[in-house]
């Protein structure tokens, strides 16, 4: 409530301001101000009063946001908009009001937390200062050479006043110098206050000594499947609580993966605290891939959830492949058996030097034909992470000529595996990568191994024959249909169900109502399905290494 109200009453000020600008002085305090003050001070005040009223303007949308940076913003802009509006008509009843804006905002001043640490803008405000000033310096210079001003006390006067009597139309030398410093001023100005505004920067990825940490705490914490997709390359990492979450910032939005790692009932903890830090960063906050155990805690933070999705999850110990239902898999075995298909199965400790070659060869291969990487909070995006690696399950599929074709790769967490890569290239035959699957569902089966967790089907619950539908998911249902191709949901859907999963609801995260749509736009981006800004990497940043840590010979 706080902020709408200051964030009215300054857009009031500062249309207050540019109306009183434009608008002809009251004659008898015009009478008045013709004693006190040289002529040209009224047109000028006019002028940076407009100027200055279009500033509360901009900053009126940042102190509804809440963002400080604006309020200390607010109260220097207003403190010279006060004495602007005594300069240009005597109007001390808009000074006054000014003023009292100003004290008002300044005592108000630490209920506005977002964006309290940023510290940008400082290169353009120099730019800004520095022209102005060398358009004033060359102004009075001209005045001095020219002959245009007898002695320097004029020539200060009318250089100041030529600062604002350019026309961006004369051909002259001089002028077109002076309208270049001015224009660079007042781009610079306005790339200033953007800056100031916006919200805190950050670098994609993390140094070797945090991937060290948090893989430490990973493997003491990481009970959730997607738990192990932490460690990503371009993810960011927060620590707190003993804990950490993963994250890349697009435009002002910090994306989490999943749901923080902490111990047991901590996880709220994690996320509170990157929520403060967050918002003093300018920053709002969306989670993709929550579990649903965590939803009442992040509600009582103030957050909201909606449920964007399933994962299909199996339990190993019970599956078979054995009965009518798992039918079709079991034929696509067979099929890939008799074409003479092999396959290997092997922990990431076990692989060979000829077995990496093997998965690299094929990475390669299809990287080429697949220029963009699809997910974020359910893939590691890289081949090899460390010493983490050494428990995951490698799946290869050898063709009747000895290559590896295909494979897949589990990555490990405490309970269990979860399906991050899925590579083949030839398309033929048909069903291999479902073989594959059930393969390693049986090696698990043999194991400790709870589950099995094989991937993420966006809107399952929404795209499921038959189901249950309120109006509006029968029309996101329909929307869903028309981007099907873009998505793939009907086509991982009927994956999963070849192997007769478990399915975990997954739901997005976020602030508030208002930033839901801005929200799910940032993960879309972030999982690559459209395209993002431009990654800045961190300098020293961990690199995924070329090969796994352990290779037997």
């Amino acid at each position: 409530m706080l902020r709408a109200v200051s964030a009215i009453a300054l857009a009031a000020a500062g249309l207050l301001s540019v109306a009183s600008a434009l608008t002809p002085n009251v004659s008898w305090r015009d009478e008045l101000l013709s004693q006190l003050e040289p002529y040209p001070a009224r047109p000028i005040g006019h002028v940076l009063a407009c100027a200055a009223g279009l500033g509360l303007l901009a900053l009126a949308l940042g102190v509804a946001r809440g963002n400080r940076r604006a309020v200390d913003g607010a109260v220097i802009l207003l403190s010279i908009v006060a004495v602007l509006d005594a300069v240009k008509g005597f109007d001390y009843e808009e000074s006054l009001l000014a003023l009292a804006l100003a004290w008002m905002l300044r005592s108000q001043r630490k209920d506005f937390q977002r964006g309290a640490e940023v510290r940008r803008g400082l290169l353009p405000g120099m730019v800004a200062v520095t022209a102005i000033v060398l358009a004033y310096a060359f102004s009075v210079t001209m005045q001095l050479v020219t002959g245009r001003s007898a002695g320097l006390g004029r020539a200060l006067h009318n250089g100041f006043h030529g600062l604002l009597s350019g026309r961006f139309t004369s051909t002259e030398p001089s002028s077109i110098t002076l309208d270049a410093l001015v224009l660079l001023g007042l781009i610079a100005a306005a790339v200033w206050v953007v800056q100031l505004l916006g919200p805190g920067r950050s670098i994609d990825g993390h140094s070797p000594a945090d991937h060290e940490r948090a893989a430490e705490i990973l493997s003491r914490h990481g009970r959730d499947s997607l738990a192990p997709f932490a460690l990503r390359e371009d993810k960011a990492f927060y620590f707190a609580a003993d804990g950490l979450l993963s994250y890349r910032v697009l435009h002002g939005t910090a994306v989490v993966a999943g749901d923080p790692i902490a111990p047991s009932g901590r996880e709220s903890e994690v996320l509170a605290s990157f929520a403060e830090h967050a918002n003093r960063q300018g920053w709002s906050v969306v989670l993709t891939g929550a579990a649903e155990r965590h939803l009442r805690s992040y509600r009582q933070l103030g957050f909201r959830a909606l449920h964007i999705g399933n994962e299909a999850w199996v339990d190993p110990r019970g599956f078979t492949l054995e009965g009518r239902r798992i039918r079709k898999v079991r034929q696509s075995l067979h099929r890939a058996e008799r074409q003479g298909w092999t396959f290997e199965l092997r922990r990431g400790a076990e692989l060979t030097d000829a077995e990496v070659a093997g998965l690299d060869r094929v990475e390669q291969q299809w990287r080429q034909i697949h220029h963009r990487l699809y997910g974020f909070a359910m893939t590691l995006g890289h081949l090899w992470r460390g010493p983490e690696d050494d428990c995951d399950l490698y799946v290869l599929a050898t063709n009747e000529s000895g290559e590896v074709r295909a494979f897949l790769r589990f990555v490990a967490f405490e309970r269990g595996l979860s399906l991050d890569v899925m590579r083949r290239l030839d398309e033929k035959p048909n069903g291999l990568l479902e073989a594959m699957v059930a393969l390693a569902l049986l090696e698990a089966g043999e194991g400790d191994v709870e589950e099995v967790s094989l991937n993420f089907a966006g809107f399952a619950h929404v795209m499921a024959a038959g189901a249950a539908l309120s109006r509006s998911q029968r029309v996101l249902r329909w929307l869903l249909g028309r981007f099907h191709g873009r998505f793939q949901l009907e086509r991982l859907m009927n994956f999963n169900e070849k192997f007769d999963p478990h399915w975990r609801p997954r739901f997005l995260v976020y602030m508030g109502r208002t930033a839901l749509p801005m929200a799910g736009w940032r993960v879309l981006q972030a999982e690559a399905y459209v395209p993002g800004p431009r990654p800045r990497p961190h300098r020293s940043r961990w690199r995924p290494p070329s090969r796994p840590a352990q290779a037997v010979q």
